[in-house]
């Protein structure tokens, strides 16, 4: 006789990596979240969560991490994608509410700048205040000039720029099972050539794309235009868009990308992705 014995089958869940928009112009409906202009995106992954921009105001910025219940303590780095204050004005607030340091990465063309002056360069069109030696403390500002592992699915890099007129700008690059996740700030200098960098560096195409892509002012047929180049030479990745991709231009994708492939990252959306 056979004995038909039963084994159960463990099976390992999949990790995930979590990004939340914490800030941006837009809020989702029904929550007592701020939206003002700016941006910043929670990241949750390989047990660490880095904050990515800071949006502009930073009673506005506490306000949404406490009603999402994300103690600043429990961030372990803070990320400027560039020196605009939509991206950069919430820092102080966010370091004076935490207990101890953080480490506080910057963009390309701040490299040379003193921690003191940090928040004294005018950025924008308003100069922020200079922080408090105190707050300077808690700062443990890190350059980074090129692509960079910060943790096991996470890297940092630098934007390709040239001309007078490029901006200097990091983004995050997340790597999950289905491909890279580009997290920008605004990818002033183009989002077309940026997810060519990432395909170059990564040797795939791009899955999602979170961000402000900085379409705000862009004409219909040159949204459109990015639209065909998405879907016939970037693997038309899906876009989680915000702060200056502008809702008409959201629309404009829409009209070629379809309902399911462009959607809204206001403040208080989550995303998960398998690793």
């Amino acid at each position: 006789m056979t004995d038909n014995v039963l084994r159960a089958v463990h099976v390992q869940p999949r990790m995930k990596a979590k990004a939340v928009c914490v800030y941006d112009e837009g809020a989702v409906v029904g929550t007592p979240l701020i939206g003002a202009v700016g941006l910043s995106i929670l990241v949750d992954v390989d047990g660490e969560r880095t904050l990515f921009d800071t949006g502009m105001r930073g009673r506005y910025l506490m306000h949404n991490l406490d009603n999402l219940e994300i103690d600043v303590n429990t961030v372990d780095r803070v990320i400027i994608s560039h020196a605009h204050r939509a991206h950069a004005g919430g820092l102080e607030a966010f370091l004076e509410k935490r207990n101890g340091s953080a480490e506080v990465i910057v963009t390309p063309d701040l490299k040379h700048m003193e921690p003191a002056k940090l928040l004294g360069i005018p950025i924008g069109k308003a100069p922020l205040s200079k922080m408090s030696e105190e707050t300077i403390g808690k700062a443990d500002i890190k350059e980074v000039d090129a692509w960079t592992q910060l943790s096991d699915h996470l890297f940092i890099t630098d934007i390709p720029s040239e001309g007078p007129d490029a901006v200097k700008e990091n983004a995050l690059v997340l790597m999950t099972s289905k491909g890279a996740v580009v997290i920008c700030g605004c990818c002033h200098n183009g989002l077309l050539s940026f997810l060519s960098y990432i395909e170059e560096m990564t040797k795939e195409k791009v899955h999602a794309v979170i961000g402000g892509t900085h379409m705000l002012k862009m004409k219909k047929d040159d949204v459109f235009s990015i639209a065909d180049s998405l879907k016939e030479d970037h693997g038309n990745p899906m876009l989680h868009l915000n702060h200056c991709s502008g809702v008409k231009q959201m629309t404009n994708l829409r009209e070629k990308l379809g309902l399911k492939g462009v959607h809204e990252f206001y403040a208080g959306t989550e995303i998960e992705f398998d690793l």
